[in-house]
């Protein structure tokens, strides 16, 4: 199958989809309270793996009526990966700029206080706060989503693709 015969629409409404459920799952953790422990990217890897299997395995049974070779699994598990960056991306934008004001300054508190005493000077402590943007946040979660989803999607496809 070559990308042209993909049904693009339908592999990006997917990751719209995932990319709004990893949304949900980081204002519930951010409403909870524990957005910025050590822990916390737990449960986003492991909602990315559960969209991954889930999309895959709907796209391959309801989209090629249940064949879907290693490499067309593939695809659609990055394309998967690739489009819940974006949203996650653009949600980091706007609620770091909008919604949550105090974001930028929590998270440089947090990671300023996970420093040895040692290395909490005021110049790394401006460097960490001149370097801490919203887009620098966004990019950074885009390209882990779509890396870590992508070698997720190497494994998910082993265990989805089904031959004709």
């Amino acid at each position: 199958m070559a990308l042209k015969d993909f049904n693009w629409k339908i592999l990006i409404a997917i990751g719209l989809v995932a990319g709004l459920i990893q949304v949900a799952v980081g204002v519930a953790m951010y409403m909870a309270g524990v957005y910025f422990v050590a822990w916390s990217i737990v449960p986003s890897l492991f909602v990315l793996l559960l969209c991954i299997v889930f999309g895959t395995r709907w796209y391959r049974d309801s989209v090629v009526k249940g064949h879907i070779t290693y490499g067309q699994a593939l695809i659609v598990g990055i394309v998967i990966s690739v489009m819940t960056g974006i949203v996650y991306a653009v949600y980091n934008i706007i609620s770091i700029s909008f919604i949550y004001p105090h974001f930028l300054e929590d998270l440089i508190s947090v990671n300023v206080a996970r420093l040895p005493a040692s290395q909490r000077t005021p110049v790394f402590i401006a460097a960490m706060r001149e370097s801490t943007t919203a887009n620098t946040i966004a990019l950074s979660n885009l390209i882990r989503l779509s890396v870590i989803g992508t070698i997720f999607s190497v494994f998910a496809s082993l265990i989805l693709k089904k031959r004709k």
